[in-house]
């Protein structure tokens, strides 16, 4: 199994090498579309596309919406597209500690202030995590949930790359020449307060439990697991999270590791649209 390291290297390589390619709006520094809601006392940055049933995207750890910017275009020819920088996370404020609950609590305050009666939610990685949390608290709101690269444990990952994890990762973040320094460190507000960002996203995947088994057994909306078949997540605990879930499918990408949108953003694009549309 490869370790971490190896697929942020290659997840960010892609995305700065398809970067050079990609449409030009800028997603995730789209200003003119881009707005701020207070969420206890919480600045929380998003940007919307497109018309129809909302879809909420939410973007992994270290990452920023721009994590969807393979996406955000075709997603908005179906659905009204919300695309929120998580707290703490991109050109949201800076948030003095992180857990997956306090972002599911946060989200969820978000979507209550924007009035959203029903919607559908599509998260990547940590995104998911907070997907299926959300899924389970929030059946009033959420209609569906596609939830690509989840662990809901520690032990879900493969040795090395909880490894990299402890060992690794704020040292690869603060990298000056690397892509989180290039990429998202310059969106925060207050860039000064990255080593804590760092050490409290460090603290949260290093947590033996995100989210209580008994939480995702009873989640009963129809919900889409997707996982890339070289992921640092175990397979098999794609396969626990969709037996978990009744009303579940279950979505294995061959030759595709963690960051799907950088391997096969057409093929995920299509298979979230159509899952979505599906009556």
């Amino acid at each position: 199994m490869k370790t971490y390291l190896l697929l942020f290297l290659v997840t960010f390589s892609l995305i700065q090498s398809y970067g050079q390619n990609s449409e030009e709006i800028n997603y995730g520094s789209n200003l003119e579309k881009g707005k701020y809601v207070t969420i206890s006392e919480n600045q929380i940055y998003y940007e919307t596309y497109g018309q129809g049933a909302p879809l909420l995207l939410i973007h992994g750890g270290l990452g920023s919406i721009s994590n969807f910017m393979y996406s955000i275009s075709d997603f908005s020819e179906h659905f009204k597209v919300i695309a929120m920088d998580s707290p703490g996370h991109g050109r949201s404020s800076h948030v003095d500690s992180l857990s997956y609950p306090y972002l599911a609590e946060i989200i969820s305050q978000f979507i209550d202030n924007l009035k959203l009666d029903s919607l559908y939610i599509l998260g990547f990685s940590d995104g998911a995590v907070v997907g299926l949390q959300l899924a389970a608290d929030r059946p009033d709101k959420v209609k569906k949930l596609f939830a690509i690269g989840a662990n809901i444990r520690l032990d879900a990952l493969s040795e090395s790359s909880i490894s990299w994890m402890k060992n690794d990762m704020i040292e690869w973040a603060k990298n000056k020449d690397g892509w989180w320094s290039k990429n998202i460190l310059p969106l925060m507000e207050q860039p000064e307060k990255s080593d804590i960002f760092l050490k409290n996203t460090q603290k949260m995947w290093l947590t033996e439990v995100y989210v209580e088994n008994s939480k995702i057994q009873s989640i009963k909306i129809p919900t889409m697991i997707m996982q890339g078949d070289k992921d640092g997540i175990k397979k098999e605990h794609a396969v626990e999270l969709s037996n978990y879930i009744e009303n579940s499918q279950l979505c294995i990408l061959p030759k595709t590791a963690h960051f799907v949108f950088g391997s096969k953003p057409k093929m995920v694009n299509q298979i979230a649209i159509d899952f979505f549309n599906e009556k």
